[in-house]
């Protein structure tokens, strides 16, 4: 135990070199790789961090946040925080028990008098054992932990979301205290391309007076917002992505092989499927999005099991590479018992990596791939507007007694039903008989075709209600 302490204490003075230099920013490998792709790209994810608060920053891997957590650590230090006060470990394959062992009895620096410690744990859901019951001993044992703010990052949905209930009672005063990094929406990849009007529109505004001229006033910017939603499309939201987007480059091939690492080791670390298989279930699941996904029928063209299908959408699922939308009940807003799911992978790069890989493997269709970034897009804003990434049952579609789907209803949209369309010319009308007949007020997403007149569904590019209501 002693040698173990010891090694933890010469780690952490490795891991934590704002203890000993002012420059280290300069010299943080992370730090200096994001800013050497040249985007000026900061998530206000940890933002309003409260003393004795205890927050769950959740996201998929390779979504940068590592480097948001060394930024919010720069951040910290520069508002006037000592340096001493801010402990940050990797915990990456640690025991559960070793956190306890870091914070109960590893020699820190000394805690200056009025002061709380921030604690910084990354990848806290790939350590073994009970980590959190470790986790909640030291809130309810040790004071400097009780009372510091502590941070733990984590790319596993449902060891996360255990671990929230283990430690339930021990968050403190933690406004929102379950906060996500996703990929980066529309909005904010379009400002990192030029300027653009600032103006956002609220979800349940979309078919409304206000959402009309909303519309209207991105009319001068809608070629850029075409182009630039076809350059989304094909780059997605990933900050390296992004980086090579904005040069003018191919998505580099050390980052797509990276992403299938984190599919392979960390997503489908207990498959059983060769690389072939995986990269076949990959292609054959994301060619269903547009549908409610009949996992039996993926299972035998990819010639595995049905239960094989369920458990390694569940693998994408819990690591942030996927999300669901349910079917919604006529009479509530819950999901249809037994009806199929809607799949959708949680970015292009995800859903285009099979072909990424391998160009003799189908890659995705252009109207598919808004159909599923525009839910995410709406999915995206609300967790913005505070609900739970974790909850998927708040984007539902609806199927009509025609047996026809609706895309994407929820009750946070104010009675609109959103329909990806993605057409270009005057077929949209007849596309909008479907929502037209329903209780709801459609939103058909087009191409670039926008018409805002009338009761009925109205036309609005892609690229314009994404910018307006994703983040």
């Amino acid at each position: 135990m002693a040698t173990k302490i010891g090694q933890m204490a010469q780690e952490l003075t490795a891991a934590n070199p704002w203890w000993r230099r002012n420059d280290w920013d300069a010299r943080d490998p992370d730090l200096r790789a994001a800013d050497a792709e040249g985007i000026d790209y900061t998530p206000r994810v940890l933002d309003d961090l409260q003393p004795g608060g205890l927050y769950l920053l959740r996201g998929p891997r390779r979504v940068g946040k590592t480097v948001t957590v060394k930024r919010k650590i720069a951040s910290l230090i520069a508002e006037g925080v000592p340096p001493h006060c801010i402990v940050r470990a990797a915990v990456d394959g640690w025991a559960g028990k070793d956190v306890r062992t870091l914070v109960q009895n590893t020699t820190l620096p000394p805690l200056p008098d009025g002061t709380i410690r921030y604690w910084f744990l990354d990848e806290i859901s790939a350590t073994s054992g009970e980590w959190d019951r470790h986790v909640k001993w030291l809130r309810d044992n040790h004071v400097e932990f009780a009372d510091g703010c502590v941070v733990l990052t984590g790319s596993d949905a449902a060891e996360l979301t255990r671990a929230a209930g283990t430690l339930a009672g021990r968050r403190g005063q933690a406004d929102d205290p379950d906060r996500t990094l996703l990929p980066m929406g529309f909005s904010t990849f379009m400002r990192l391309r030029g300027d653009l009007p600032d103006v956002r529109l609220p979800l349940k505004q979309m078919h409304t007076r206000a959402a009309a001229d909303a519309y209207l006033e991105l009319l001068p910017w809608l070629d850029d917002l075409v182009r630039g939603w076809e350059l989304y499309l094909q780059y997605g939201g990933f900050p390296t992505a992004v980086a090579a987007a904005m040069r003018g480059e191919p998505i580099p091939t050390v980052f797509v092989q990276a992403m299938m690492d984190v599919i392979s080791r960390d997503a489908f670390g207990a498959s059983r499927l060769s690389h072939t298989q995986m990269l076949t279930l990959l292609e054959r699941l994301w060619e269903s999005m547009a549908t409610p996904a009949n996992l039996s029928n993926i299972a035998q063209d990819v010639d595995t099991s049905s239960d094989t299908v369920t458990r390694h959408v569940t693998y994408l699922r819990d690591a942030y590479l996927a999300w669901t939308c349910p079917q919604r009940r006529d009479d509530r807003w819950v999901p249809r018992a037994r009806a199929q799911d809607k799949i959708y992978a949680v970015d292009p790069l995800v859903a285009r990596l099979a072909n990424l890989r391998n160009p003799d493997r189908a890659d995705i269709d252009p109207t598919v791939l808004t159909e599923m970034m525009i839910g995410m897009a709406l999915h995206r804003a609300a967790l913005h507007a505070g609900r739970l990434w974790a909850d998927d049952a708040q984007v539902f579609y609806v199927r009509t007694p025609a047996r026809k789907e609706i895309d994407f209803v929820s009750a946070d949209f104010g009675g609109a039903a959103i329909e990806g369309k993605y057409t270009e010319g005057g077929r949209w009308r007849s596309e909008a008989a479907t929502v037209n007949a329903s209780e709801w007020d459609g939103v058909l997403i087009t191409r670039n075709v926008l018409d805002v007149d009338g009761n009925d569904a109205w036309a609005v590019p892609a690229g314009i209600l994404a910018y307006l209501v994703d983040v």
